[in-house]
């Protein structure tokens, strides 16, 4: 399974049909897609592990959820349940910023452009992003340099595979 990621630019969403009508479009052009506010991503490795660890448990038929994209969310939040994700690094009513992953052979950016939004990948980095919001406590985020930081949060994306 293919899949392409992207940070993009938009005007402040509502949550519940952002997801809705980006599900719809992603379907009609044959794909899947997961969308997460991009204040909790930590780069765009911290993306793409989550996706890959979501496609191999899905070949695994160990994944927890009924789909790529949302097991992708599990993942990127380093979550068990799918509300804990959702409030971890989901859409907020406050969303601006947000982190794109089509699954398929769809192009990401005329989805971004289909969603009326525009594509900006530097929302991705890691840079000026807590730790602690990410629920990394200080204690683990001293253990390591503020440019390694986003190394905790792949930790916690592989260490889920663990818990489940």
């Amino acid at each position: 399974m293919t899949f392409d990621i992207a940070g993009a630019k938009a005007s402040v969403v509502n949550p519940e049909s952002v997801v809705r009508t980006a599900a719809e479009r992603a379907s009609a052009r044959g794909a899947e897609v997961c969308l997460l506010d991009a204040r909790s991503v930590f780069g765009r490795g911290h993306l793409e592990s989550a996706a890959l660890h979501a496609i191999r448990a899905r070949d695994a038929r160990t994944m927890s959820s009924r789909s790529v994209a949302m097991e992708t969310l599990l993942y990127a939040a380093g979550a068990r349940q799918v509300q804990d994700a959702i409030r971890s690094v989901g859409l907020r009513p406050d969303t601006t910023a947000i982190g794109v992953i089509l699954f398929g052979s769809a192009r990401v950016d005329d989805f971004i452009r289909d969603m009326g939004w525009t594509r900006d990948d530097g929302v991705l980095n890691a840079e000026g992003k807590s730790l602690e919001d990410f629920g990394i406590s200080d204690q683990a985020a001293g253990t390591v340099s503020e440019s390694q930081g986003a190394d905790l949060v792949l930790e916690k994306v592989a260490l889920l595979d663990v818990q489940k």
